[in-house]
This record gives structure tokens, C-alpha cells and sequence, in this order.
């Protein structure tokens, strides 16, 4: 009885794989530009733009997609040249007041360094949502065909955190966050 019942499977089994077969030799059969994506099981997995090497659209937006979230996760987080500006300026801050009063100090080596780096930083974000943007906008209505999904994700996340760098900038140059540090009143001024 059990050889009768594995006999069955085993044949279940060859005439899968004769039917896999078939369907294998009519895709192949079929020209491209004639399959029609909704009439195929599973279309949703296939790719809305040429991949073929040497397509350049898709690989410049994934391109600027990439390039477009690392300056805003950039301008988040801080980066080298806000920092070496921001240095510098806490430096021109010291010498400029060598013998002045603790308004112009902290002035000089505080506040104008919190704002240079957050210049810096508003760059920076400013360049991922300008790039975000046009990146949008190619893909949307010059290109030839969409971009990837994962193109698209992309640079909308890399736009609203570029976005989100602007406001932290702008808030930081503002001095939103915390206010301006001043001297209290009466309090000694001179140098160091």
C-alpha cells in the first residue's frame, strides 16, 4: 500500500515538473514587448524601469538618491568641516578678545562658533533636499521611466530629513534651543 501511495506522489511530482517545463519553453517563446505585466502572476515583482547595463537614468537617480540621504543624515549629525570651522572660529574668538569684556568673550568663542557650525549644517541640508528634489522631479516628469522603488523611498526619506536639518539649523543659528549666554548684571567684566 505504501508503494502505491509513493508511486502516486513520484508521478505528481514528474508531471510539476513537465508542466514547469512547458510554461518555461512558452516565456521564452514570447517576445518581450508582447507580455503584458498584469496578465502575469507575480508582474509585481517585476522591475518598472530597464536595468540593462548602461542605463544611466537609473543609475544617476539611485546615485543622487544615496547622495541626497548621506548629506542629510550629514547635517544631522554633525560633520568634519563644521567642525574644523567652527574651531577656527572659537580660535579668531580667543585672539580677537584677548583683553575684552566677558560679553565680547563669550560672544567670540561661543556663540559665533554654535553659529558657524550651524551654517555649516544648513549647507549641507540644504544640498540634500535641493538634490532630493530635483531627483523628484527628474523621476517624475523628465525620465523616460520611474525609478526603482527603492530610488523613490530613498529620496523622499533623504527630503524630509534634509528638511528636518533646515529647521534643526535654522533653530540652532537662531538660538531656539537656548538662548544666547549673557553676563549677568554687576558681574566682573575684563579679560581672562
Amino acid at each position: 500500500m505504501t508503494t502505491s501511495s509513493s508511486t502516486d506522489s513520484t508521478d505528481r511530482v514528474e508531471a510539476v515538473e513537465a508542466d514547469d517545463a512547458e510554461t518555461e519553453l512558452l516565456v521564452d517563446a514570447v517576445p518581450s514587448d508582447e507580455i503584458v505585466p498584469e496578465l502575469v502572476e507575480g508582474a509585481d515583482d517585476l522591475p518598472a524601469y530597464d536595468d540593462k547595463p548602461g542605463s544611466g537614468g537609473v543609475i544617476a537617480a539611485g546615485a543622487a538618491a544615496v547622495a541626497a540621504a548621506g548629506l542629510a543624515i550629514t547635517s544631522l549629525g554633525g560633520n568634519w568641516l563644521g567642525d574644523v570651522l567652527s574651531q577656527r572660529q572659537s580660535l579668531i574668538g580667543q585672539i580677537n578678545t584677548a583683553n575684552a569684556a566677558a560679553d565680547a568673550i563669550i560672544k567670540q568663542r561661543y556663540t559665533d562658533v554654535w553659529h558657524k557650525q550651524a551654517f555649516v549644517s544648513m549647507g549641507f541640508a540644504i544640498a540634500a533636499v535641493v538634490i532630493a528634489a530635483a531627483t523628484l522631479f527628474l523621476g517624475a516628469f523628465a525620465a523616460k521611466q520611474q525609478p526603482p522603488v527603492w530610488v523613490r523611498v530613498l529620496v523622499w526619506g533623504a527630503l524630509a530629513l534634509g528638511v528636518i536639518g533646515i529647521g534643526i539649523s535654522a533653530a540652532m543659528y537662531f538660538d531656539v534651543f537656548t538662548g544666547t549666554i549673557s553676563v549677568p548684571a554687576g558681574a566682573a567684566s575684563g579679560g581672562q
